[in-house]
């Protein structure tokens, strides 16, 4: 769920970054309207991940090791 959050957040904000910095003369239509819909979704699905994964370290139970 992490790796599929990274790859939202690097899909949303990775063109605009990349037509803000290094492609400055192309059209940034496209990039931010991806940031404003795939961004925060990746934003979203990051957040449930790190929920879920602090929720697994308090469930854990102590055990024999």
């Amino acid at each position: 769920m992490l790796r599929l959050a990274l790859v939202l957040l690097v899909v949303g904000y990775g063109p605009l970054l990349a037509t803000q910095y290094v492609f400055t003369g192309f059209d940034q239509l496209i990039p931010v309207l991806l940031a404003f819909t795939v961004g925060p979704l990746g934003a979203a699905v990051l957040l449930v991940a790190v929920i879920l994964f602090l929720a697994a370290l308090v469930r854990r139970r102590p055990g024999p090791s």
